[in-house]
């Protein structure tokens, strides 16, 4: 059995899509909701599903609403520890976007820069990251946008989001300068949203 996992992006059209990615029979199911009323055209919602990679598979071309779908690989530099329920919003707020490679270089060269250098930049920030993961682009399971990667940031509060950029600007524009050498910053699509685990 390999384990794998999924990225979705779709709609949410009156709690349907909560409740699909809810009842789903997959041992972890996570949903991101944005918190703004209007979410950007790219990232209306973000669903995540862990598992076997044929259930996965299965599960996609299933897809009751339309949805554009990915393998990736997981990498987490920094996990929280989980102690809420299961099925309940997680603290907090996390900020999600879809990563697109600079022209010029590979998948591979981008996925390199950013699992090694950027992420040491994007640790190392005075106000620390709660949460982060990193998912590199394997295959487009529906038609490929060109996307490379999807980063998820949770922090413990939204003032803690904002001050991380805001009230060090230096070390914003060192990470910035940075993306910049692997990542084409202007495709980018990003949310604020409220995430919903599921795990049996």
């Amino acid at each position: 059995m390999r384990r794998a996992k999924a990225i979705l992006i779709g709609d949410e059209e009156d709690g349907r899509l909560r409740s699909h990615v809810a009842n789903l029979a997959l041992p972890r199911r996570a949903l991101s909701l944005p918190l703004r009323s209007d979410p950007p055209p790219g990232l209306p919602a973000f669903v995540e599903l862990w598992g076997d990679e044929a259930e996965l598979r299965a599960s996609v071309s299933r897809w009751p609403l339309p949805v554009r779908a990915w393998l990736v690989e997981e990498h987490t530099p920094l996990a929280y520890e989980r102690s809420w329920p299961s099925g309940t919003p997680s603290p907090g707020v996390r900020l999600v976007s879809s990563l697109h490679r600079r022209m010029g270089i590979s998948r591979d060269a981008f996925a390199r820069h950013w699992l090694g250098p950027h992420t040491r930049v994007a640790l190392a920030y005075t106000v620390a990251v709660w949460h982060y993961s990193q998912n590199v682009v394997v295959e487009a399971l529906t038609g490929d946008s060109g996307v490379d990667g999807f980063a998820g940031m949770h922090f413990e509060t939204a003032e803690q989001m904002r001050a991380r950029w805001s009230d060090h600007p230096q070390e914003a524009a060192r990470g910035a300068a940075d993306a910049a050498r692997f990542m084409d910053a202007s495709r980018s699509a990003s949310m604020v949203a409220e995430e919903t685990v599921w795990e049996e």
